[in-house]
C-alpha cells in the first residue's frame, strides 16, 4: 500500500481475513466522507466490527470516525443491505476489484483503481453504481450486467502469464507493474528476487519466465502469512519484506490489519492536501496507463490478424451473410467472441483478452487490419499528447509556487491536535474542539497511555502516549500545565491551575441511567490523580521534524534541542498581534504561529532572559 492499496494487499487481506467475514451480518451502513464508508459487521464469535472502504486507499478493520447524522446514501445502503448475510468475498482475476456476496443474491464490488467505484448489483445487474461510466470494453450502468475490468487472473497459471508476457511491448517491470497487476512496488521486488534487470523487455528474458513467475508465487503466498512491514521514508505498507528496498522496514507488525490501522491513522498529509493541479497530473498519467494498455492490445491484435489473414477474411463474410439472412446474433469463431453485430453501422465486435474491438463487416480484411493498427497510433498519440500535457501542468504548479513565494510545507497528521514533545520524548496531544476530543480519545489513546485534563469544564482532552517511552512525574506535570493552558483558564487571564491524570481504564464514555454525555465530553471513574498549583505559561520554539521546521507549543519548562524559542503568558493582547509578533521572532509564517496559540489574548515576554537565540 502506498496510498493506495495494490493487488496484493487486497489478496492478503482476504487470504487473512475473508473466513472471518463470512456469514457476518451487515448491520449499519455509514458514509464517512463522498469517497469513505464503513459496513459495520456482526458475527457472533467475533462480535461487532468496522469494515472500512475507501475509494482512494483499500479496505481495511478501522474505526472511522463515524458522522452523527447518516447521509441519505448511507440511508439508501442501510436499506439495501442491512441484516444481509455475507455469504462470500474475493478478490477479482488479482485486481484492486472485490466482490462481496449477500445471502440473497445480492453483491458489493469495489473497484478501488482510479477514482475508485462502488456497485450494487442484484442478480448480476447493476443496481447502483457511484459513478456510471462506458468504457471500450464494458458499460458500468444501471441495468447493465456486471463485467470486472479483467476477464482473465495473469497469475492464475504459468501458461497465462507467459501469453502476457508474449504480447507486451513495455518493459518487464511496467507489464508486471499494469498488465500483471503487481503495482510497481511489488513487480520490482518481483524482479529483485529472480535476479532480473527490471529494464530488459520481455522478449529478452523469456528463458526466466518461470523463475519470474515462481518468484511472483513466492510473494503472493508471503502475503498471507498475517505481517505488515512499514517504510516510513517511503510511506510505504506491505504485506511481505520488501528485500528491493535494500533496508529494514521501520515498523514491523504480526498482524497485517494493524498495519492498515497504523498506516489509515498516519496517512501521508501530503496525499490530502493535494492541489487540484496535482490531481490532474495524477489523472492525466491514469489516462497514459489506460492509453498505453489499449495501445498495446490494438496492435497485438493487429499482428494476430494479419497472420491469420485468410481467418479474418472468411469471419468477414459469415457475418454480412448473417447479417443478409436476418440473422445476426452472437457467436464463436476460432475462440474469439463474436458479438454486437450492427447493420446500422455494418459492424461487429470481436473480444480479444477483454477487450472489445470494432471491425466493419462491409470492409476488406485488410481495411480492418489498417483499422486496428490506426487505432493503435491514435492511443500513441493520445499518450504524446498527455505526456505533453503533464509537462504543461507541471509549468502550471512551478508557476503557482513561484507565486506562492514559498513551497508549503508538508501538515503533519498530529498537526489536527494541539501537541508538543515533552523533555522525556513522549508526544502528549489534546483536543482543539470537541471533534477533535473526541477523535484523540478514541482513536489515538492506547492502555499504556495516560489521560489529563484541567480541573475545569470545557477543557481538552489530553493525552500522554507511551510507545515504548516511560511517562515520568516530569512528563505528567508538563502535560497538566498543557491542558490547563488550553483551557478556559487562559483567556480568563489565571496565573495558575489545577489538574489531573488518570488511567484510560477510568475514561468512559457511558454514562449513569439518565444522564447524556455531550460529543467531546467524557466521564472519568475512580481515583484523579491531581497536580496543584500549575503555572500558566507557554513558549513557543522551532523544532526538526523528519527534516521540516515546524513551530511547537510547549510549557516553559519543558527542554527541547531548538535554538530559538519565545516565552508567552496570558495577557490582552489580540491572538493574531501576538502572532505575528512571535512570527516576526522566529522567521515563521504568521498562519502557523495563529493556529497553535491558546484561546484568547496572550502577551509575548520581551526581555532578554525570556527570549533566547541559543549559539
Amino acid at each position: 500500500m502506498k496510498l493506495k492499496e495494490s493487488s496484493l494487499d487486497f489478496h492478503a487481506f482476504i487470504a487473512i481475513y475473508g473466513d472471518t467475514i463470512l456469514n457476518s451480518f451487515i448491520k449499519k451502513v455509514y458514509q464517512v466522507n463522498q469517497k469513505e464508508f464503513v459496513l459495520q459487521i456482526y458475527r457472533s464469535d467475533v462480535k461487532k466490527r468496522d469494515f472500512f472502504i475507501s475509494l482512494n486507499k483499500g479496505i481495511g478493520f478501522y474505526d472511522a470516525e463515524k458522522p452523527e447524522e447518516a447521509t441519505q446514501l448511507s440511508m439508501l445502503f442501510r436499506k439495501q443491505l442491512s441484516e444481509k448475510r455475507i455469504v462470500g468475498i474475493e478478490q477479482i482475476n488479482f485486481d484492486r476489484v472485490v466482490r462481496i456476496t449477500l445471502h440473497t443474491g445480492q453483491e458489493i464490488i469495489l473497484e478501488l483503481f482510479g477514482g475508485g467505484n462502488l456497485i450494487l448489483t442484484d442478480n448480476g445487474k447493476i443496481v447502483f453504481a457511484m459513478e456510471q461510466h462506458v468504457y471500450k470494453t464494458r458499460k458500468v450502468q444501471i441495468g447493465e450486467e456486471y463485467i470486472p475490468p479483467a476477464v482473465i487472473n495473469p497469475v492464475a497459471d504459468l501458461e497465462t502469464f507467459s501469453g502476457i508476457l508474449d504480447k507486451s511491448s513495455a518493459s518487464i517491470v511496467k507489464t508486471l507493474a499494469t498488465r500483471v497487476n503487481l503495482g510497481g512496488e511489488i513487480a520490482e521486488e518481483a524482479l529483485y528476487r529472480a535476479n532480473i534487470e527490471k529494464d530488459k523487455m520481455p522478449s529478452e528474458i523469456k528463458d526466466q519466465y518461470q523463475i519470474l513467475y515462481d518468484s511472483i508465487m513466492e510473494i503472493i503466498g508471503e502475503s498471507s502469512k498475517n505481517n505488515a512491514f512499514y517504510y516510513e521514508a517511503e510511506e510505504l505498507l506491505s504485506p511481505v519484506l520488501l528485500t528491493a528496498i535494500n533496508k529494514e522496514p521501520d515498523v514491523k507488525f504480526e498482524d497485517f490489519n494493524e498495519g492498515i490501522d497504523f498506516y489509515l491513522k498516519h496517512y501521508p498529509e501530503n496525499e490530502k492536501n493535494k492541489s487540484s493541479v496535482e490531481r490532474r497530473i495524477e489523472s492525466q498519467r491514469r489516462s497514459i496507463e489506460e492509453f498505453n494498455k489499449l495501445m498495446q492490445v490494438y496492435n497485438e491484435f493487429g499482428n494476430y490478424l494479419k497472420m491469420n489473414f485468410p481467418q479474418l477474411q472468411k469471419l468477414i463474410n459469415i457475418v454480412y451473410n448473417n447479417v443478409k439472412r436476418n440473422t445476426p446474433e452472437d457467436f464463436k469463431y476460432m475462440d474469439m467472441d463474436i458479438s454486437d453485430i450492427n447493420p446500422g453501422k455494418n459492424t461487429f465486435a470481436i473480444n480479444y483478452n477483454g477487450t472489445k474491438i470494432i471491425l466493419n463487416y462491409r470492409e476488406s480484411a485488410g481495411n480492418n487490419i489498417n483499422y486496428v493498427f490506426n487505432t493503435a497510433k491514435d492511443y500513441k498519440g493520445k499518450i504524446e499528447g498527455a505526456e505533453k500535457a503533464i509537462e504543461e501542468t507541471k509549468k502550471l504548479i512551478v508557476k503557482e509556487k513561484q507565486k506562492a513565494g514559498k513551497k508549503k510545507r508538508v501538515k503533519y497528521w498530529f498537526e489536527s491536535y494541539h501537541w508538543f514533545i515533552s523533555s522525556s520524548g513522549n508526544m502528549i496531544m489534546a483536543g482543539r474542539d470537541a471533534k477533535t476530543n473526541e477523535k484523540l480519545v478514541k482513536k489515538h489513546m492506547s492502555d499504556d497511555d495516560i489521560y489529563v485534563h484541567a480541573d475545569l469544564y470545557g477543557a481538552p482532552s489530553t493525552v500522554i502516549k507511551h510507545e515504548g517511552i516511560e511517562i515520568t512525574e516530569e512528563t505528567i506535570k508538563e502535560a497538566c500545565i498543557f491542558s490547563i493552558s488550553l483551557s478556559r483558564a487562559w483567556p480568563a487571564g489565571i496565573g495558575s491551575g489545577t489538574a489531573y491524570w488518570v488511567y484510560p481504564s477510568q475514561v468512559s464514555k457511558t454514562p449513569e441511567s439518565g444522564e447524556f454525555v455531550s460529543k467531546g465530553s467524557w466521564i472519568v471513574r475512580g481515583k484523579r490523580n491531581y497536580v496543584l498549583n500549575i503555572p500558566l505559561e507557554l513558549k513557543v520554539s522551532i523544532v526538526d521534524y523528519k527534516g521540516n521546521n515546524i513551530p511547537m507549543i510547549s510549557p516553559a519548562e519543558t527542554r527541547t534541542e531548538s535554538k530559538k524559542w519565545v516565552l508567552i503568558k496570558p495577557g490582552n493582547e489580540k491572538r493574531s498581534v501576538a502572532a505575528e509578533k512571535i512570527a516576526k521572532i522566529l522567521g515563521i509564517e504568521k498562519s502557523e504561529i495563529e493556529s497553535i496559540l491558546p484561546p484568547g489574548g496572550s502577551i509575548v515576554v520581551e526581555n532578554s532572559k525570556e527570549i533566547k537565540e541559543l549559539s
